[in-house]
């Protein structure tokens, strides 16, 4: 064997040795990283964000519409409770004025009593106006907590399919200052809202009307 076929051979095999380390560093590299999974992130992975407006939400989710128009109305029910209360004081009040103008009053007792009647009325009305504001600040605090509460579950059944990888919240300029129209999902979300609410409404209504 010459020289020149010495050194061909020599290349081969080196060719051969470097090319089986290569191999066995890459199936190693495999074996110890493992196969890549979904919550690895990638280079080419593009950050999918979808932005609501609360404030269309607000006005047009039906389960915060219907709990709102049941507080409206409780307030409507003690506004008229207020309203009668106060037209009995001051009924009492201009009927202890004729009284007392005609005369009618025999004796400093008869008027003490009354003015200590009219003013227990008037003072009943203001403690009942303390306790309907404090009752309607609780339910709308009620509200707000029960709709958050709602959102966040329904929004978790909504993105079942990863299709979000966030989704952010707008009220009026606060919050998210700016987003293109491409980003935002409110009246998909509220789609979804609202065909859940009709589902479960329509279950309870079932299950109320099979307890009869």
């Amino acid at each position: 064997m010459n020289q020149k076929s010495i050194l061909l051979l020599s290349l081969l095999v080196a060719s051969l040795l470097l090319g089986s380390c290569q191999k066995k560093q890459a199936e190693e590299q495999v074996t110890t990283s493992g196969a890549p999974t979904e919550s690895t992130p990638t280079s080419d992975h593009t950050l999918k964000i979808g932005v609501v407006s609360l404030d269309s939400l607000y006005k047009n989710y039906e389960y915060y519409t219907q709990a709102n128009k049941q507080i409206e109305a409780q307030l409507k029910r003690n506004q008229q409770t207020l309203a009668n209360k106060a037209q009995k004081a001051q009924e009492a009040y201009a009927s202890y004025m004729e009284k007392a103008q005609k005369g009618l009053f025999t004796s400093q007792a008869q008027v003490d009593a009354e003015e200590k009647r009219i003013t227990a009325m008037q003072q009943e009305g203001v403690r009942l106006e303390q306790r309907y504001a404090e009752e309607a600040m609780k339910a709308q605090a009620d509200a707000q907590k029960a709709l958050h509460d709602e959102v966040t579950t329904q929004l978790k059944a909504f993105n079942a399919d990863k299709k979000y990888d966030l989704i952010l919240t707008s009220v009026g300029l606060e919050g998210v200052m700016y987003a293109g129209e491409s980003f935002d999902i409110t009246q998909e979300v509220l789609d979804f809202l609202n065909a859940a609410y009709k589902t479960k409404s329509k279950d309870s209504k079932e299950t109320k009307e099979a307890k009869k």
